[in-house]
């Protein structure tokens, strides 16, 4: 073990260690120090000496993880089904967001076209030149605005003209669903033309999911974990809680239930925000325990190549990781990740990903875009990020509203809309787990191991950290695990 390591270890726990007792704990293995730590914890004895260490040492019962575990009976089933990763083809230009934008529409029109109630939708071009009365027709929102007397007006286009939709204020049914709209989103619209111009709202379609989707199980008694926001390289970084963490899927501690659902843990996804990064915010530096980003994959790598050899990695970055901004993400760039590459249990993808596992779909994104629903739509908070996750199931985009807080890379093929409805919809980004179902998909947001950051303080972001969401494949039954000290 590193010496900047060992020293952070216990003096996050209090406890001040002797020049020769530290001379020794250099040469023990991390799970006997781990050990230490927790019997001098017990014991109070927060200043450990050369013969405290060795009392200690003696009583240190190294607890051995059984011969096999259930999930190693079974081999892996790994389908990447859609990453931006080596494909992007952004070239930054007025063409690419136009190529980019009617991607968008084109595919999302597609979906709504497929509701019974919008097969026979017009173009904005026939609307404007026919004169019927009753319409429907398909739009991106180009803008979203209120009137001097509270109705809500959409500026719609399709690929053929723009038209005005008017929500009227005495319309509360439709008032309270017009508040999830967003700019650059595609919606339906049933309506009565009023002139070539404008349109009074009757109804109004979100893409959305199929009430009798199916959710796709497994046969065989495996598991699912879903982790992320891990921000190693941050002092807030929780150490213990982490390490806790590596010995239960490791089968050494826990009670013997707990026990038995790590052992049947065969995937684990890592949701992006490996590491805490450099540079990321202002005055960032100032909270980071270790400074270079490419020692704080290092340092992580030490935690993951503890996972037991029969668990597969998946891994998408998030805003803290070593990769572009703009999203979609491609993977984490190996030249910061070399371990994680040389590993063939690991996966590198990019953010977002669509995987399928023993035919289980999942869509696993960091969730960046999270910020922009909580600013913009009301009801929607940080510390039930699950709701904001099914409103985007029902947009079936991860990232619809352009140019606010996600910057977007203008790709021809729009890799954030969601094209195929996952079984299991996976984020992270807001550090507070939450769950929930919505048509035949488990929605979750797996937590953080990071404490509360002067940043998420001074925005009155409270984090949940230390918890584990684990997921039954066969029953979709979902476990937390807590690892908070």
């Amino acid at each position: 073990m590193q010496e900047p390591e060992l020293i952070y270890k216990f003096l996050e726990n209090n406890i001040n260690v002797h020049p020769e007792a530290y001379k020794e704990l250099l040469n023990l293995d991390e799970s006997k120090i781990e050990r230490i730590i927790t019997k001098a914890k017990e014991k109070k004895a927060f200043i450990l000496t050369l013969s405290h260490l060795k009392e200690l040492e003696k009583e240190v019962i190294v607890v051995r993880r059984r011969k096999r575990a259930l999930a190693e009976e079974y081999d892996a089933e790994i389908k990447i089904k859609k990453d931006i990763t080596n494909k992007s083809n952004s070239r930054g230009n007025v063409e690419s967001f136009v190529e980019y934008f009617n991607d968008r529409y084109d595919r999302l029109s597609k979906i709504l076209r497929d509701r019974e109630s919008l097969k026979d939708a017009s173009t904005i071009e026939v609307i404007k030149r026919q004169n019927y009365k009753e319409v429907k027709l398909i739009g991106i929102v180009n803008d979203k605005r209120v009137s001097q007397k509270g109705n809500i007006i959409l500026e719609l286009e399709d690929p053929t003209g723009t038209i005005l939709a008017i929500i009227m204020a005495n319309e509360s049914e439709l008032l309270k669903i017009s508040k999830e709209i967003v700019k650059d989103e595609v919606v339906g619209i049933y309506g009565i033309r009023i002139n070539s111009d404008m349109i009074i709202v009757k109804e109004i379609f979100f893409p959305d999911i199929r009430i009798d989707k199916e959710q796709k199980r497994v046969d065989i008694p495996i598991s699912l974990v879903l982790i992320s926001d891990i921000h190693i390289g941050s002092a807030k970084f929780m150490y213990n809680e982490f390490e806790k963490f590596i010995r239960w899927i490791n089968c050494e501690i826990g009670s013997n239930k707990q026990r038995e659902l790590a052992e049947r843990v065969k995937y684990l996804v890592i949701g992006g925000d490996l590491v805490d990064g450099v540079g990321i915010y202002p005055g960032q530096e100032k909270e980071l325990l270790i400074k270079d980003i490419h020692k704080q994959y290092d340092e992580l790598w030490k935690f993951i190549s503890r996972i037991p050899e029969h668990i597969e990695i998946i891994v998408i970055p998030g805003n803290h990781d070593a990769t572009r901004q703009a999203e979609p993400q491609p993977a984490i760039s190996r030249e910061f990740a070399e371990h994680f590459y040389e590993d063939p249990r690991v996966h590198m993808v990019g953010n977002p990903c669509l995987f399928s596992i023993h035919g289980v779909d999942v869509l696993t994104y960091h969730g960046r875009s999270l910020d922009d629903l909580v600013s913009n739509i009301p009801g929607y908070t940080y510390e039930t990020p699950e709701k904001a996750m099914i409103c985007l199931l029902r947009k079936r985009h991860l990232a619809p509203l352009y140019g606010d807080k996600v910057p977007l890379a203008p790709e021809s093929y729009d890799y954030l809309l969601i094209d195929e409805p996952p079984d299991i919809l996976h984020m992270g980004h807001i550090h507070t787990v939450g769950i929930s179902h919505y048509r035949g998909v488990t929605v979750v947001n797996s937590g953080t191991f990071q404490k509360q950051t002067s940043f998420q303080k001074r925005h009155n972001l409270t984090p949940d950290p230390g918890k584990i969401p684990v997921i039954d494949l066969d029953t979709y039954r979902t476990t937390i695990m807590r690892f908070v000290i």
